[in-house]
């Protein structure tokens, strides 16, 4: 059932957001990232800003998990993202309505006046399929001036709440986040659709690189952290026991 009084939805935005600090006070945060300018949870210092991919399934991981700086966040025009916009806006986090597939030019006008802003994305949404890029994320990141960064957001314990289309995923309490954000990938302002087509696989294949890694973190292999700033390698055997998809850009270490 929707709610149509916007009173309303801002109450519920604002409790929710309280049980979700409160949940999130007692989860152990660790980011590392591959660029130093390379991520929202620090305040940047120079003048580049990103545009930080992630999954649908992960955004609460996103949002609660540690204090962002100067971030932005793509949410969609539908009347369910007004939630996700109050949420964002108490956190800190600047909502820019719009999504890759309605409104995404007007996100990138808005974005364009706010240069000191990075952005944040999830290019499944916002009506999926769940982790199936879409072409949008590269649409953008190239207008706006703000290469990709890959994130990958994993947890050692978590609940999976199911949606339509998308699972949430929920850490339980006392549980682990581990969160990366990768090398940034570049496209220029003037790329074109068979650019960007070129460029997707490889994000997704990356995001899926960097989830392996953070997996391995978790279960106590610090050795994982070396290979963050390696853009498509891991160790053949990591790739084979990690049980993901990994795709053929993602290139065996010698």
């Amino acid at each position: 059932m929707k709610i149509r009084a916007r009173w309303l939805n801002r109450i519920i935005a604002v409790l929710g957001t309280v049980v979700f600090r409160i949940l999130f006070l007692t989860v152990r945060w660790r980011h590392i990232h591959a660029h130093p300018e390379g991520t929202p949870y620090a305040r940047a210092t120079g003048r580049q800003r990103y545009t930080f991919c992630l999954w649908h399934d992960n955004i609460l991981l996103c949002i609660f998990g540690h204090r962002t700086y100067q971030l932005s966040g793509l949410i969609s025009q539908h009347v369910d993202g007004g939630y996700l916009a109050d949420v964002a806006r108490i956190c800190g986090i600047e909502p820019v309505r719009g999504s890759t597939t309605r409104g995404g030019a007007s996100a990138v006008r808005k974005l364009l006046e706010m240069p000191e802003m990075h952005l944040a994305i999830t290019p499944d949404g916002p009506q999926g399929p769940m982790r199936k890029m879409k072409d949008g994320v590269g649409y953008l990141s190239a207008r706006a001036d703000r290469p990709i960064v890959p994130t990958a957001l994993c947890g050692n314990s978590m609940w999976l709440l199911k949606g339509r289309w998308s699972h949430l995923s929920i850490p339980k309490p006392f549980s682990r986040i581990v969160a990366i954000a990768g090398t940034p990938i570049t496209l220029p302002r003037d790329a074109t659709r068979d650019d960007i087509d070129r460029l997707l696989p490889q994000v997704t294949s990356e995001m899926r690189r960097l989830e392996i890694i953070g997996e391995r973190l978790l279960k106590g292999d610090e050795t994982a952290a070396s290979w963050i700033d390696r853009p498509g390698q891991l160790p053949e055997d990591w790739a084979e026991s990690s049980g993901h998809d990994t795709d053929r850009a993602m290139r065996p270490a010698a």
